[in-house]
């Protein structure tokens, strides 16, 4: 029913809110067993509700839910009735015991308190005054020394009343400052909470986005393995068409014609160039191989940073959690110190009956000796338990404000714990800020470099296409040079017929006849025409071709140092002799420790 503001107005009495409400006339004593009616006047600005009720509350109460009986606030009508308003209370429902002390209290409707009146008892009137009465008949006479004596014990008692009101001031003065001390400190303490929860949010907040930027460079992992697949495939790709260029390549050497020299040149010339591409991109990809290496260690590094401050803010909350368990035991010892308000209260309310008791000592002078020392007597008690009240209620005091130097003690602790931790969160969030732009600087890079292997392939196909038409004019020359030599054949085989007889005089070693000269005119013809014929056709010893020792490519026509060139461009595995051009760094690394393990 009770909700925390209405527990927080509940436990300050010295709130703004009672002086919004006055009760009027509030006597010190109601008469047993009889109905009451208080009044009471409402501030201009406080607007009532047909939900406020007013209770009677024993004194020394620290909830609305104390309250002995209530009745509900009766709507007024009238706009001339709202200045003075009351409350009765029924007979039945009111307190039987004649010794504590009570006060009316106006609850709204949001159950904070709007007004509290002076404490009353409910006593007989007749009980009250019945010694006075009985002694209004009595003529005593007693002597001047007894006289002078009374009188010296009424300024003693005197004397140490106003001790006791001093001390009483200065332990309320105590009080009233050390209850400011708490409001502060509780003000503070409710902002470090609000300091708290929010840093618990964006630490909240910058693992999220850790976790976003681990499944992006999850994703990018991902796409990074796809892309070596692709590269692999490609490799496999390019070792067939290197396998198809040099059987072509060895096709063509057979050729001399300039026209074919002139296309050879510009394939290698493309060749080189797709070459000079193909290194390019590799250091693209190092580069990138590189960056990932780094943006992995610099997210393992984050990740480390992140398990220190969440160690740092576990620490935090298990001081946080001892603060808040001190700020309880102090609100504890709060409602204590208002227990003991309400005992100053009674002190107060003593004290003012022994000023009326002494008040009535100068009609007690006539009284019998015996009777005024034993009133004495008990004025001294009374005194004596007074000063034992104050002298630990000065104690409690004392305890409250070392607790209180304590626990801002602590409360710095934390605040300064709490920036530390600002610092470093926002350290990390910079560090993820950085982390995502680099992402974003690699995905534009791995779409720069799907681009260029596009073209690579696009470049691949044509010289394949022109690889085809090399062919196709290669087995065209060597269909003609074919028809040629059947040609040839079919014009010198009727001179064979007509001149059977040279056929068998050759020119033989170790024979000193020589051949005729018709015969020797026929073979030096027949050697001319041959001669004519291969001249279409390279000679390799003429022109030998360059071969890698590492692709085992032939390049006709350049020299030793752009073999040389060519060989040192290769990226070759030092244990295995394998060619690995088309692997990324970290592969081709992770290639070459494996044969070292």
């Amino acid at each position: 029913m009770e909700t925390l503001p209405e527990a927080a107005a509940a436990t300050d009495p010295p709130a703004r809110t009672f002086s919004q409400v006055v009760f009027m006339d509030i006597p010190y004593s109601y008469p047993p067993s009889s109905p009451i009616t208080c009044r009471f006047t409402l501030n201009a600005a406080f607007q009532p509700s047909p939900r406020d009720w007013v209770g009677i509350f024993k004194v020394g109460w620290s909830s609305t839910k104390d309250y002995h009986t209530f009745v509900w606030v009766e709507p007024v009508h009238d706009a001339q009735q709202t200045e003075m308003r009351q409350a009765a209370f029924k007979e039945y429902y009111l307190p039987k015991d004649e010794i504590e002390f009570y006060q009316f209290c106006y609850i709204d409707n949001s159950g904070q308190v709007r007004g509290a009146s002076t404490p009353f008892c409910f006593r007989n009137p007749s009980e009250q005054s019945a010694e006075s009465i009985a002694d209004d008949d009595l003529l005593v006479i007693t002597t001047q020394e007894q006289v002078e004596q009374s009188q010296r014990e009424k300024a003693e008692l005197q004397k140490q009343l106003d001790l006791m009101t001093a001390e009483n001031k200065t332990l309320k003065s105590a009080l009233l400052k050390d209850q400011k001390d708490i409001s502060s400190s509780k003000e503070h303490s409710d902002q470090r909470e609000a300091e708290m929860a929010k840093l618990i949010k964006e630490i909240d907040q910058a693992k999220e986005h850790n976790e976003k930027l681990k499944n992006t460079l999850q994703l990018q992992m991902k796409e990074n393995d796809r892309l070596k697949e692709e590269m692999a495939i490609e490799k496999t790709k390019r070792m067939e068409i290197q396998k198809q260029n040099s059987t072509e390549q060895e096709k063509l050497n057979s050729l001399s014609s300039r026209s074919n020299e002139e296309k050879y040149d510009r394939a290698v010339m493309k060749i080189n160039q797709m070459r000079e591409e193909r290194e390019e991109l590799k250091g693209k990809l190092d580069a990138q191989s590189d960056e990932i290496a780094k943006l992995k260690a610099k997210l393992r590094e984050a990740d480390r940073e992140l398990s220190n401050t969440m160690d740092s803010f576990q620490l935090l909350q298990v001081d946080l959690q001892s603060t808040t368990k001190e700020k309880e035991r102090i609100s504890l010892e709060l409602q204590k110190l208002l227990s003991v308000k309400s005992n100053m209260d009674e002190v107060r309310r003593e004290n003012q009956e022994l000023n009326r008791r002494l008040s009535q000592q100068d009609l007690l002078l006539t009284a019998p000796k015996d009777d005024l020392t034993a009133q004495c007597q008990a004025l001294s008690k009374q005194l004596q338990d007074a000063q034992a009240k104050l002298q630990a209620e000065r104690e409690a005091t004392r305890a409250v404000t070392r607790q209180l130097e304590f626990t801002e003690n602590e409360l710095r602790d934390v605040k300064e714990q709490l920036t530390s931790l600002a610092r470093n969160c926002e350290m990390e969030q910079r560090q993820s800020s950085k982390y995502e732009m680099q992402v974003k600087e690699m995905n534009a890079m791995f779409a720069d470099k799907d681009i260029t292997i596009e073209e690579r392939e696009q470049e691949i196909r044509l010289v394949k296409q022109e690889r085809d038409e090399l062919s196709r004019e290669v087995q065209s020359l060597k269909g003609e040079i074919e028809r040629l030599r059947s040609h040839y054949a079919s014009i010198t085989s009727p001179v064979a017929e007509e001149t059977p007889y040279l056929q068998p005089d050759p020119i033989v070693p170790g024979c000193d006849v020589p051949a005729s000269r018709n015969q020797q005119d026929v073979l030096g013809q027949q050697d001319h025409v041959y001669h004519t014929i291969d001249s279409l056709v390279v000679d390799p010893v003429e022109e030998p071709a360059l071969v890698c020792s590492h692709c085992r490519e032939s390049f006709p026509g350049i020299t030793q140092l752009e073999l040389e060139q060519h060989e040192q461009s290769h990226r070759v595995c030092p244990f295995c002799t394998m060619i690995c051009d088309f692997m990324e760094q970290s592969i081709f690394e992770d290639h070459v420790y494996g044969h070292e393990l």
